[in-house]
């Protein structure tokens, strides 16, 4: 290694890639004359024009110098760096407010060549590869780390005025932090996309059109429709029951309002069969991509079934299976509401099983029951499918129905003990069923259910007082 008297800086020894390339070292004092050059390029690069030759007036000088100025305050400000190199890679201009991150200052580089700053010959080496194509006339741009900084660089040829390459000049952008940043959005974008493919809920995304744009696999295991079958498909005419459609188009329009929602329906699968869903959507946008709809659905068809089964022990008393009281009380006013519009009168019979605590003392509680259900069922045979009957607790019964003008409240006692009349001779069971009728005819119009039970139930005891014989034993 030689020391280059000019500029006082040790250069490489001649011999590793030959004098051509290592070339003169440029003196300090022509370090600032590449910066109108520099500075055409720099406006080349944010306001794409090329700079014309003013005359050289006075006021044109005063500018120049004022621009030059402004210039090298953005270089000082900016995290950028320029410079330049002659023919032979010697670096002949060097500054910009990037060097600092990297720990060197302005023109620090000035007089060595690319090789010293970069300490390597190879010319497979990014940067380097980038400043001999550029002496071949190609303009490259490349990414690199250097210093543990990130760069976005550009580097192209250099001429002369009359046209020939005279070296090389170039331009990094400091992008550390935007790429720090871009890592830490694709590492999050992984992290959020691991979470939606595997997410326990069934999830779709859905443009302002209600169509999908994606699925996730639970999407998938839920309604049976992969990615193919799904994407660009129209979410209501896909998993909503044909009958619904309409509500499900309002509950989506409400979301791409604005409006998140969470509601319980009915959705159906690829096979047609019918599955509750408890659905969470929520409405989003991407920059110019607004309406779009977050939509999660969870599977409540166990809940569901577990309800329905409530709601029948709830509803239906477990020993006959016909509706209680509570059910009861449901049920008949709605009854008496369609007897009304349909201008019909009301039936009400109350009946009690006579005699039940003398069974249940004689025979056991068993065939209590059992006497119980058989008049359930009797009762069930002499009234319409249309007809209510229930058990109001212990021994006692009621049903109600709407009547025709013929048929009056002794008719239909009457079919009712002749069908128990015919059940105890068919059926054994140490004694005779027996049972107490008190009906009530009435308009349904107006008529409360209360009164209507109250006088029923007047008409039964009635009957009762002239009844006070116990079941008799039946020979077998």
């Amino acid at each position: 290694m030689t020391w280059n008297n000019q500029s006082g800086r040790k250069s490489l020894r001649p011999g590793a890639i030959g004098e051509r390339i290592r070339g003169k070292l440029t003196p300090r004092s022509q370090v600032n004359r590449p910066l109108r050059p520099i500075g055409n390029f720099l406006k080349r690069l944010l306001g794409g024009f090329r700079s014309q030759a003013p005359k050289q007036t006075a006021a044109v000088r005063h500018n120049g110098l004022d621009s030059e100025r402004r210039l090298r305050f953005m270089l000082e400000s900016v995290p950028v760096n320029l410079w330049s190199t002659d023919a032979h890679l010697n670096i002949t201009f060097s500054q910009g407010a990037g060097l600092h991150l990297i720990g060197t200052s302005a023109n620090e580089q000035v007089g060595m060549t690319l090789y010293e700053v970069l300490k390597t010959r190879d010319p497979g080496f990014t940067p380097l590869a980038a400043h001999l194509r550029a002496l071949q006339g190609e303009l490259v741009r490349y990414e690199t780390d250097w210093r543990g900084r990130s760069f976005e660089t550009r580097v192209e040829p250099l001429r002369s005025a009359d046209g020939k390459i005279s070296g090389t000049v170039g331009i990094a952008i400091d992008v550390t932090d935007r790429k720090s940043l871009y890592d830490a959005l694709q590492t999050q974008n992984v992290y959020f996309a691991t979470l939606f493919e595997n997410a326990p809920e069934a999830i779709a995304i859905l443009d302002a059109e209600d169509r999908i744009i994606r699925i996730n696999g639970q999407f998938t295991t839920m309604f049976g429709y992969t990615d193919d079958e799904a994407i660009g498909s129209s979410i209501n005419d896909l998993i909503v029951p044909e009958e619904m459609v309409e509500d499900a188009e309002k509950l989506t329009a409400r979301v791409a309002a604005g409006e998140k929602l969470r509601t319980e329906a009915l959705r159906r699968n690829k096979a047609g069969q019918t599955v509750w869903v408890a659905i969470a959507a929520t409405p989003f946008g991407v920059v110019d991509q607004p309406g779009r709809v977050y939509a999660m659905y969870h599977d409540i068809s166990a809940r569901k079934h577990a309800e329905d089964e409530l709601k029948q022990l709830l509803l239906v008393d477990q020993l006959t299976g016909l509706p209680n009281r509570r059910a009861f009380i449901t049920l008949s006013e709605q009854a008496l509401k369609l007897a009304t519009r349909m201008e019909r009168d009301v039936l009400m019979i109350f009946i009690d099983v006579d005699h039940l605590k003398q069974i249940n003392d004689t025979h056991g509680h068993l065939v209590g029951d059992r006497a119980l259900i058989d008049t359930a069922r009797v009762l069930r045979e002499s009234c319409r499918e249309a007809d209510l009957i229930a058990r109001l607790g212990g021994d006692e019964f009621v049903a109600l129905m709407s009547v025709d003008s013929d048929q009056t409240a002794e008719l239909v006692c009457e079919r009712i003990k002749a069908r128990l009349e015919v059940h105890n001779s068919e059926i054994d069971r140490g004694y005779e069923l027996s049972l107490s009728l008190g009906a009530k005819r009435s308009k349904a119009e107006g008529t409360m259910l209360a009164d209507l039970l109250a006088q029923a139930d007047t008409a039964l005891y009635e009957q009762k007082r002239g009844r006070g014989r116990p079941p008799h034993a039946v020979s077998r």
